[in-house]
C-alpha cells in the first residue's frame, strides 16, 4: 500500500528531532556565553580565584558527570550561580552557614537528578497517605543525645557518584545496632548491599533503606566486612557483580520498625541511630556548611541518611544527621535539621524513621 504524501518520513522526523536538540544546545550555550561575557574584569578575577581554590580543595572528580576542569567559562558561570544561591540562603536562614562545598558546581537540575536516583519511595507512598502527620507530636526534648561521641558509630563514608544512599543509611544503622547489642563495632560492606540486594532495589539507580534493613537481617543473614568486599560503585557508577567469596558476619539485628513523627524519632534516637528519608535535593543541602537548616522547599523525600542525635544550638533545636557525602561536606559529613516543627519534620526527617530491632541486651549508652 503506498504511503500518503502527507505523512512525514522517518528521515524527516529524525531531522526535525535533531534540529530541536541542536537548537536547545545552542540556546543553552549562548545563555552561558552571555552570562560569562557579562563578568567585569574584577568579577572574572575573583571567580577565577574561587574556582582554583575549589578545584584545589575538592578536585576535578567532584565535578558533575560530563563536565571537566578545562571548561573554564562553563565553570565560572556555574560558580557565579552558586554564589548567588548562597547569598540568598544566608539571608533567609541565619541559623546555618552556606558555602562552596563538594557539590557546589552542580546545576540545580543536576543535583536533583542525582538525588532523585538515590532513593526509591516505593510502597511508602501508600503508607504515608494513611498517616495524619498533622496530629503527630513534635519533639520537645530539652536534653542532648549524640551517638557520634560513643564507640558505636563508624567514621563518615562517601557514596560517590552512585545513587546508593539507601545502602549507606541501612548499613550505618545496622553497624550501630549491632555494636549496641554486642559492644563490637563492625565496618560492614555497602558494596555487598548495592551489588546483591537486587530483588527490591536498583543499585546505583536508587533503593529503599527499609527494604535493605530486612534483607540484611533476613534474606542475607548478615553482611560481609568492607575490607573483604570494598566499595567501588562510587567511582565506577555501576552496581557490580554480586560476589559470594566473602564471609558473611552474623549480626544481632532483626526486622525494622517504622515510627513516624518527631516525638517518635526522638525516642528512637535515645535507643539507637535510626534511618530516615529526607528532602535533600535543594539549595540548602547542596551548599550547607554548618549550623541548623530551618527551611526546606516542601518537596518529596529523595535521600536516605541516619539520625543519631538531637540537641539545641544558639536556641534552635535540631536533629543531628549522618550523611554519606564524605567529610568535606557539611559539618565533617553531618548536618543539623531544625527540630520541634511537627508534622513530617524539617526536610521530611520525621516522615519515615525506621530502625532495626536489636537482639540481646544493649551494652553502651549514648554519650551526651
Amino acid at each position: 500500500m503506498p504511503t500518503s504524501s502527507l505523512a512525514p518520513s522517518i528521515e524527516t522526523m529524525l531531522i526535525f528531532q535533531l534540529a530541536s536538540i541542536m537548537q536547545r544546545i545552542l540556546l543553552t550555550t549562548l545563555a552561558a556565553t552571555a552570562v560569562a561575557a557579562s563578568f567585569t574584569p574584577a568579577e572574572r578575577t575573583q571567580l577565577t580565584k574561587q574556582l582554583n581554590a575549589w578545584l584545589h580543595e575538592f578536585g576535578a572528580e567532584s565535578l558533575p558527570s560530563g563536565v571537566n576542569a578545562s571548561q573554564t567559562e562553563e565553570l565560572l558561570t556555574r560558580l557565579a550561580s552558586a554564589n548567588k544561591a548562597i547569598a540568598g540562603l544566608s539571608a533567609t536562614q541565619p541559623s546555618a552557614t552556606f558555602g562552596l562545598g563538594p557539590m557546589a558546581l552542580y546545576t540545580h537540575e543536576e543535583f536533583k537528578v542525582f538525588l532523585g536516583r538515590s532513593f526509591n519511595r516505593g510502597k511508602r507512598v501508600l503508607r504515608s497517605a494513611d498517616v495524619d502527620y498533622a496530629t503527630l507530636a513534635a519533639s520537645t526534648a530539652t536534653d542532648v543525645v549524640d551517638w557520634t561521641t560513643s564507640t558505636c558509630v563508624n567514621p563518615i563514608k562517601n557514596q560517590g557518584k552512585c545513587g546508593s544512599c539507601w545502602a549507606f543509611s541501612a548499613t550505618g544503622a545496622v553497624e550501630s545496632a549491632h555494636c549496641i547489642a554486642t559492644g563490637s563495632l563492625l565496618d560492614l560492606s555497602e558494596q555487598q548491599v548495592v551489588s546483591c540486594e537486587t530483588k527490591n532495589q536498583g543499585g546505583c539507580q536508587g533503593g529503599d533503606e527499609e527494604e535493605a534493613l530486612n534483607w540484611i537481617a533476613g534474606t542475607n543473614g548478615g553482611l560481609c566486612l568492607t575490607k573483604d568486599y570494598p566499595y567501588t560503585s562510587g567511582t565506577t557508577q555501576k552496581n557490580g557483580e554480586c560476589l559470594k567469596t566473602c564471609a558473611v558476619q552474623p549480626l544481632a539485628v532483626g526486622s525494622y520498625v517504622e515510627t513516624p513523627g518527631e516525638a517518635n524519632l526522638e525516642k528512637d534516637i535515645v535507643q539507637q541511630p535510626t534511618t530516615v528519608a529526607v528532602e535533600a535535593g535543594n539549595d540548602a543541602w547542596q551548599y550547607y556548611k554548618s549550623g541548623v537548616i530551618t527551611t526546606c522547599p516542601g518537596d518529596e523525600s529523595d535521600h536516605a541518611v541516619v539520625a543519631l542525635g538531637y540537641g539545641a544550638e544558639n536556641g534552635v533545636k535540631y536533629f543531628k544527621i549522618r550523611n554519606s557525602w564524605g567529610t568535606k561536606w557539611g559539618e565533617q559529613g553531618y548536618v543539623k535539621l531544625q527540630r520541634g516543627v511537627g508534622g513530617k519534620g524539617m526536610c521530611n526527617v520525621a516522615e519515615f524513621p525506621a530502625y532495626p530491632k536489636i537482639k540481646g541486651t544493649p551494652v553502651p549508652k549514648p554519650a551526651c
